[in-house]
């Protein structure tokens, strides 16, 4: 993973959503919490269910900008970030 703790902790604070690659796939993820000490990486998909990502699974990371509404559980839910 090219990408810094700092870098991470700032996508954090800027609320930024991003693809994340890892071993079983890849995906978009609204970032909330990093633990840097344990290697863990708490996110959000776009189902809204948050996910736990160990740091060694990632292969890269990378900003995405997202448009427009999706569905979350029959209801529609306005894409902010």
């Amino acid at each position: 993973m090219k990408v810094s703790c700092k870098q991470l902790t700032r996508w954090i604070q800027q609320k930024q959503p991003v693809t994340i690659k890892t071993t079983q796939g890849e995906t978009t993820f609204l970032i909330v919490k990093l633990y840097e000490d344990a290697k863990k990486l708490f996110a959000y998909d776009r189902q809204a269910k948050l996910t736990k990502i160990a740091l060694d699974d990632i292969i890269s990371i990378q900003p995405v900008r997202i448009y427009g509404s999706f569905y979350v559980q029959n209801r529609l839910v306005k894409a902010i970030w």
